[in-house]
């Protein structure tokens, strides 16, 4: 029985490392927080074992789980020029202004944004990176792809319209289809 419980807690820590998503993390954290607890009592410690399930189990995978739910990171992707990157002048005052509003935006949501400036085109974003937003300053207007899981992007079109001072006119574009 020991050598099963043994061999779960190595399974259980190769789940926790080699996950993708740190809410399966913090299960499979839990899960074998508990192992161990009854590791603990198949060596006669049940005081040990008593306080690694309660402490460890119970209360370090709520605490982590609350943790993760008030951390939600919102990513914006931001399409630049080659000339735009290089030269450091991409925060011209448009850009200034619409990363002023998002950032109250994700306030009033409870987000914290990752604005990442880049090079690639839309379509490579789409194709190989996490995004919740996708942004194209033109000269004219500002475009803006949501990704198809963004359950915020109906809030961020409702936010933007109703921002009269912002003179710049916003195309919003969800994408239709989950791109691997």
């Amino acid at each position: 029985m020991l050598k099963l419980a043994l061999i779960v807690l190595i399974i259980l820590a190769i789940f926790t490392i080699q996950t993708q998503k740190m809410r399966h993390a913090v299960v499979y954290l839990g899960a074998f927080s508990l192992t161990i607890s009854f590791v603990y009592l198949l060596y006669n410690a049940p005081d040990v074992a008593i306080a690694e399930a309660i402490i460890g189990s119970t209360l370090s995978t709520i605490l982590y789980l609350v943790a993760l739910q008030k951390y939600k990171i919102f990513t914006v992707y931001y399409c630049l020029s080659e000339e735009e990157f290089k030269d450091q002048s991409h925060l011209t005052t448009e850009h200034l202004q619409f990363n002023k509003l998002l950032d109250k935006y994700c306030a009033k949501q409870e987000l914290e944004p990752q604005i990442i400036y880049t090079v690639d085109n839309v379509d490579t974003i789409k194709a190989h990176h996490q995004y919740a937003l996708i942004v194209l300053n033109e000269s004219s207007h500002i475009t803006i792809w949501g990704h198809p899981e963004n359950y915020k992007l109906d809030s961020i079109i409702a936010f933007f319209d109703s921002e009269i001072h912002f003179k710049i006119p916003i195309e919003f574009i969800k994408v239709e289809e989950v791109i691997e």
